[in-house]
């Protein structure tokens, strides 16, 4: 901005503040001389600041590896969120006030120094959990060591706010260099010696202590005692509201961090930060000076309207133009500038950085919106916005971590992208900013530096790998080409470069732009969308964190606790009273609630165990007890011992506690429920129930189940800990098998499904009604079901209609049978669907029947017993039609079908959904039809050496229970003194 844009003669409002604040200016003008003088001190500091930051990353990014790098930014990207916690934004409320007496600056720094060592005490006693957190033991140490920084740099804040707000810029720049520098030159002499990732730490560190030694002299003040009197409420109200901002952002900024940290391991992260330091390298030392400039000035015109836009608009055209021109031509030439600066090792993190640029270009587009909030006092609704906001950008991390570390940096880029002009609304909403004008300046300089871009992009796609200077030359020499065809061109882009070039007699050629990491939002957001939107997004997050701490090391710790203080009540309530003697089997059960492949499951236990039987259940009405077992067994509701948090889940652990002490064997149903894919925390607290129960000397195991060739890593970890611990797994299909040795689990046995034990078989009354439809006394029909699951996915309704109307040509009768009845994944739903396009143009057809209730197990198994063959996307309908010989053609979604159907060697009739489903399908019946003998004898002849290999999911439990009998016999035949002298040497 010019100095003709200020008034020559300040207003009394402008003239009353000038005195008040005791700053160094005394009008409008005195203020603009100042901010062009700091602003020209912080650019010169900026350059100075780059090369050291330069240096640094070239230095120890040859000296350290990867890894390093990744396990001090697993930590930084947790104890972060303490130091934003610790900051307060108390400095930030210093600098924005427009009166600070020496008494308030008294009490600011004891406070910010007190929040520093609670914190500080606080990362050093938290220290363990992160270590859990991420499995990896040497964090415990670290973590420690970096605790300190929160003191430190709680003691430094008051003193660099001072400095800021007096716009005492140049001794702020040389302090931060100095201990920039002192900083620097200890990580390089303890990289040197070997030291690794301690290297980055003691950098960390150092310059903490450097810029406390640095600053007090610097300032000239020195605080006083704390003064109990003096008004801190307004300045504490503004920090709460921009802390709580600013602790949005730095959660959705480190998102990226924390699930690459724990679910792909310290190296690729370590790609993915130093992608990241490469990218804020330049939005920092633009962001930095551009707010210590800005901040104060813009705080002290936002009465004057038209001078508060001009200088609004002219600071976020230089921020935008230098920091997209300087992140166009990293982008362009991304791989020999990491080439060149870190080596041949770090070329990985080349495509990385090229994605994340994306952000980084959205990022300085926005960053007025922070101004506009802080300058004009809006910290309130600034939390609002984030609150509105930050659940996007995680959200978008969250879902690109499906596609590894690239698609983190693509969901990244893509929130950031998202959230920028929805900023600009929010802010025209609440004042009277020039939102239209910062989006329309926004536009053009994102535009025209894409082109850019891609112009220095393709100039050098030409030049070999290894001349990356040349690439650097020419890229650099064609992206200015670029720019200069576009301000020829385009008289709106022109206006701005010349806005800055004019800009000199104010700014002394500074450059100014916006940031990342600065104490705040740096990004502008959405608005409040509709309620349920919000709270679907909340959810997702509040499930992803409940995830992350589950799989942890952390969560099983606290799980253990509790048990552990449950069985010792259990032992104090009870001894080793008879009441409390082993007598029962544990079963806890799968999710159920409508699903007949779950029962089935349970029956099956039932079937084959003598003893009394405990199920636990999420819900009572999840499974149903048959009336065949009712004297013997009982349903128990637990409902948080699963899927439950907080102080209601730690009460069904002790519960659970009690009862595994009473317990012959704990049995966890495994099915297809174990890897993690449906629901990550169900799979780690399954596991986690059965490591707890052998760790206290019970017999568990966990039921047939199958393994997904890439299971979750919680998942793993936890199956790996009950693995540990001596918990027999028990695999149901050979496949599964050999996944899970691959993954390290040694305590594999390969059974079957337990349902292929099932003993029951009931004809059922449908029967009877496909024979009054269609006329026959022995009608030939098909079951057909489709699976709710996969609807949610994709559309088989085509598909499926293709499928059947070729049966109906065939002559078959077609049943539609729902194998799930619940809200989630409801095949009643997509069978019902497939009826109404069958049916929806023609008569009601006698030879296509929908059952639209749940069956029982036995139902199911007598109604498939008479079938043709079966066609499923559900595995267990497909077990009950293979218990009695009959083929079922299977749809396989995650790769757990092939190794059941290898087992009664019918693996080509496993199919994929999808496109092309019904030319898969249509030749497998047609081949079925044609030799149904052939297929039937097959599947006959290994359905014994199934039913033994199902059998084995009980053997350990008949022999518990032969055991108990004979301990009981035994009891019963002694005296009362026996008894008495055996529980003594018991407890003894």
């Amino acid at each position: 901005m010019a100095d003709d844009d200020f008034p020559a003669a300040p207003s009394a409002s402008t003239a009353g503040l000038a005195s008040s604040t005791a700053g160094p200016t005394s009008s409008t003008t005195g203020l603009a001389h100042a901010a062009g003088r700091g602003a020209s001190a912080t650019f010169a500091g900026q350059v100075v600041r780059i090369g050291v930051q330069l240096a640094g990353i070239v230095i120890l990014g040859r000296l350290l590896a990867p890894s390093d790098y990744g396990l001090v930014a697993s930590i930084t990207a947790i104890i972060g969120i303490g130091e934003v916690i610790r900051n307060f934004g108390l400095s930030m409320a210093a600098i924005q006030a427009r009166e600070l007496s020496r008494e308030q600056k008294d009490n600011l720094f004891w406070i910010n120094s007190l929040i520093g060592l609670v914190l500080s005490a606080a990362a050093f006693l938290l220290s363990p959990a992160i270590a859990a957190l991420y499995g990896d033991p040497r964090l415990l140490a670290l973590t420690q060591a970096l605790s300190i920084t929160f003191l430190l740099n709680g003691i430094s804040t008051q003193f660099r706010a001072d400095l800021n707000r007096k716009l005492r810029l140049l001794p702020l720049a040389g302090t931060e260099i100095g201990a920039q520098l002192g900083g620097l030159a200890v990580g390089i002499t303890m990289a040197i010696h070997g030291l690794g990732y301690w290297a980055l730490a003691g950098q960390q560190i150092s310059q903490g202590l450097f810029a406390i030694a640095l600053l007090v002299p610097v300032t000239g003040w020195f605080p006083g005692r704390f003064h109990r009197r003096t008004p801190l409420a307004h300045l504490l109200k503004f920090a709460s509201s921009l802390t709580g901002t600013q602790l949005l952002g730095y959660v959705s900024r480190n998102t990226d961090s924390v699930v690459i940290g724990a679910t792909l391991g310290a190296g690729p992260l370590g790609l993915y930060n130093r992608a990241f330091q490469l990218l804020l390298l330049p939005l920092n030392q633009i962001n930095a000076p551009s707010t210590r400039v800005a901040l104060p000035v813009l705080s002290r015109l936002h009465e004057e309207k038209d001078r508060y836009d001009r200088f609004l608009l002219l600071g976020q055209t230089i921020v935008l133009h230098t920091a997209t021109l300087v992140l166009a031509y990293c982008c362009a030439q991304a791989t020999p500038i990491i080439r060149i600066a870190l080596g041949e090792q770090w070329l990985a993190s080349a495509p990385i950085f090229q994605i994340l640029a994306l952000a980084g270009f959205f990022e300085a587009a926005g960053y007025a919106t922070y101004w506009v909030f802080l300058s004009k006092g809006l910290s309130t609704q600034n939390l609002y916005f984030s609150l509105a906001t930050r659940p996007l950008l995680i959200a978008c991390v969250l879902v690109g971590s499906l596609w590894g570390v690239y698609g983190v940096a693509a969901g990244y880029s893509l929130g950031v992208g998202l959230i920028w002009p929805i900023g600009l609304w929010w802010i025209s909403r609440v004042c009277d900013a020039p939102a239209k004008k910062m989006f329309l300046s926004g536009v053009r300089a994102v535009l025209g530096c894409s082109m850019a871009v891609a112009a220095s992009y393709f100039s050098t796609v030409w030049i070999p790998t290894d001349h990356p200077l040349a690439s650097l030359m020419l890229g650099g020499v064609t992206l200015l080409a670029a720019v200069t065809i576009l301000a020829v061109i385009w008289p709106s882009y022109r206006r701005d470069l010349t806005a800055i070039l004019r800009s000199r007699r104010f700014f002394g050629g500074n450059r100014t732009a916006p940031n990342r990491t600065q104490s705040g939002s740096t990004q502008p957001g959405k608005p409040r969308k509709p309620r349920r939107i919000v709270r679907a997004i909340r959810g997702r997050i509040r499930r992803s964190i409940r995830s992350l701490l589950a799989e942890s090391r952390l969560g099983f710790a606290l799980d253990r606790s509790a048990f552990n203080r449950g069985f010792s009540r259990d032992i104090a309530d009870h001894g080793d009273s008879e009441e409390s003697a082993p007598r029962i089997h544990l079963l806890i059960a799968p999710p159920g609630e409508g699903n007949i492949g779950d029962q089935s499951m349970v029956e099956s236990f039932l079937e084959n165990t003598t003893g009394r039987v405990i199920v636990l259940v999420r819900r009572v009405n999840d499974i149903r007890i048959p009336p065949s077992h009712a004297t013997r067994s009982q349903l128990l509701a637990l409902p948080a011992l699963i899927y439950g948090t907080g102080s209601s889940h730690r009460h069904d652990i002790i519960a659970y506690a009690a009862l595994v002490r009473k317990a012959l064997s704990v049995t966890v149903v495994g099915a297809d429920i174990m890897d993690g894919v449906y629901s990550t925390r169900g799979s780690v607290r399954r596991s986690q129930l059965a490591a707890l129960a052998s760790m206290s000397g019970v017999y568990s195991q966990i039921l047939g189940f199958s393994w997904n060739a890439r299971p979750h890593r919680g998942a793993l970890i936890s199956l790996r800990r009950a693995d540990r611990a001596g918990t027999r797994l028990l695999l149901r299909d050979p496949v599964s098998a050999a996944r899970a040795r691959a993954n390290g689990l040694a305590g594999v046995t390969e059974v079957a499904d337990a349902v292929f034990s099932a003993t029951t078989v009931a004809t059922t009354i449908l029967a009877e009604t496909i024979a009054e439809c269609v006329g026959e006394t022995r009608p030939r029909y098909v079951v057909i079901n489709v699976s709710g699951m996969t609807s949610r996915s994709m559309d088989q309704t085509t598909e499926y209609a293709t499928v059947i109307r070729w049966l109906r040509d065939a002559g078959l009768t077609v049943v539609l049978l729902p194998h799930v009845i619940r809200p989630s994944a409801d095949d009643q739903v997509a069978c019902s669907v497939l009826f109404s396009r069958l049916t929806e143009h023609a008569a009601i057809d006698p030879g296509l029947i929908f059952v639209d209730r749940l069956l029982e197990p036995a139902e199911v198994r007598g109604l498939c017993a008479e079938a043709e063959f079966v066609l499923t996307g559900r595995m267990h309908l497909a077990i009950h039609a293979l218990w009695s010989g009959v083929p079922a053609i299977t749809v396989s979604t995650q790769g757990k079908v092939e190794g059941m159907l290898s087992l009664v060697g019918t693996a080509e009739l496993c199919v994929c959904t999808g496109a092309g489903f019904a030319e898969q399908v249509i030749p497998l019946m047609a081949q079925i039809l044609a030799d149904p003998i052939e297929l039937r004898g097959r599947i006959s002849i290994r359905l014994p050496r199934l039913r033994e290999l199902a059998q084995l999911n009980f053997s350990a439990l008949t022999s518990l229970e032969t055991a108990a009998d004979s301990r009981a016999a035994a009891t019963a035949t002694q005296t009362p003194t026996a008894l008495l002298d055996r529980k003594d040497q018991t407890r003894t």
